[in-house]
């Protein structure tokens, strides 16, 4: 019995030892559009670890908002604490890494970010709008989610990351997240996984020993 009863203890630990994923979500409510985007929000960024020195980040725009390529250094603009060099890999077709090192990108009030994802099948001005979303996973020593929370410098409006979109309106411009994220938990499938599996081990480990003779009678 106390040999089960250790095996059940070793089971649940494991389990309670993987612990939820958590994710940052930056919201885009600043609207900077000559003549107006529309109605706020206009997306959401979403942080996530995705492993050692590499973060995931999606992108998603609002229904009826569109990534377009206006005359602004990207699509997406953002800041990383300390300029280090990115990689990126797993990025949406269409889209690509405007430089691995910091840069001094200018995005109208929201003024300077080191780093922007460029929309490279949108044209010129409104032309060829992508409604996204943008996903990819962006590598650098000790990056974090944490990392992202730098906002822009040298503009009236300082901003995590920066949008340039087609808003319901029909004009275009820039967007972005000025507020702290939110944090936003849920569990990773690798863990729901680990806990069905540890479920079933269990169960199978307990059934072998009852049938075995030995846990019902003592």
């Amino acid at each position: 019995m106390t040999s089960t009863r250790n095996f059940l203890y070793l089971i649940f630990g494991v389990a309670l030892a993987v612990a939820p994923a958590t994710a940052d979500i930056y919201t885009l409510t600043s609207d900077q559009c000559t003549g107006g985007c529309g109605t706020s929000p206009f997306g959401t960024i979403t942080v996530t670890q995705d492993g050692i020195d590499t973060v995931k980040l999606l992108a998603a725009l609002t229904v009826g908002d569109s990534f377009v390529h206006t005359g602004f250094p990207g699509a997406l603009g953002f800041d990383v604490s300390g300029n280090p060099t990115v990689s990126v890999s797993n990025l949406t077709t269409g889209y690509s890494l405007v430089s691995p090192t910091a840069g001094s990108l200018h995005f109208s009030a929201f003024g300077y970010l080191g780093y922007a994802i460029d929309c490279i099948v949108c044209g010129d001005g409104a032309s060829n709008p992508q409604a996204g979303p943008i996903s990819f996973d962006l590598t650098a020593a000790g990056l974090t989610p944490a990392s992202f929370k730098l906002l822009s410098s040298g503009g009236s409006v300082g901003a995590y990351f920066v949008a340039d979109i087609i808003g319901t309106t029909g004009n275009t411009g820039v967007v972005g997240a000025t507020g702290a994220p939110i944090l936003s938990a849920a569990p990773e499938p690798s863990a729901i996984i680990l806990f069905g599996t540890c479920g079933m081990l269990a169960v199978f480990g307990i059934g072998r020993r009852m049938r075995a003779g030995g846990l019902e009678a003592r």
